[in-house]
């Protein structure tokens, strides 16, 4: 179970301090959010999956568009450690920072990185390539910014459809 800070926020028990992640979630004060901070490091990618699920379950998003949001979170945290910080690193320098908020009639995902944003390899390869344009059909709008020493990636998934 989780348990309420003083401040109203909402963070895991101590296992997700085990498992790389700290999850923060705002409580009454405007729409539901989700806030994760992760290493950069691929074994990272499985528990955003799980916790960002837990949530998302907990908030009643399900079905289709549940599935939807937990795979273009899963893309774009793949992307930030893949090109943000080469995929090989440890995780002990690098962070990603999920974010995800319910507002009316649809589901934000934020992702962000402070890598070093390297291009995507030319063309769609069986174990690349794949990542922005599955983001892209599955979303109503991304958008994918490089500036000032990070990247940020922001998908609308719409509610209900």
């Amino acid at each position: 179970m989780s348990a309420a800070t003083s401040s109203g926020q909402w963070t895991r028990p101590p296992c997700a301090a085990r498992s790389g992640g700290v999850v923060e979630l705002t409580a009454s004060h405007g729409p539901p959010s989700f806030s994760m901070s992760l290493p950069g490091a691929p074994t990272s990618v499985a528990v955003a999956r799980r916790d960002l699920r837990q949530w998302l379950v907990g908030n009643g998003v399900l079905d289709r568009l549940l599935e939807d949001v937990v795979l273009c979170a899963n893309e774009a945290v793949t992307n930030a450690i893949e090109h943000g910080y080469g995929g090989g690193s440890d995780g002990s320098d690098a962070v990603v920072q999920l974010s995800v908020q319910l507002v009316a009639g649809a589901v934000l995902v934020t992702v962000v990185d402070h890598g070093e944003w390297r291009p995507a390899q030319a063309g769609l390869g069986v174990a690349h390539g794949w990542g922005l344009p599955l983001i892209k059909s599955i979303s109503d709008t991304m958008d994918l910014t490089h500036s000032a020493g990070r990247t940020v990636l922001t998908a609308r998934l719409r509610r209900g459809t």
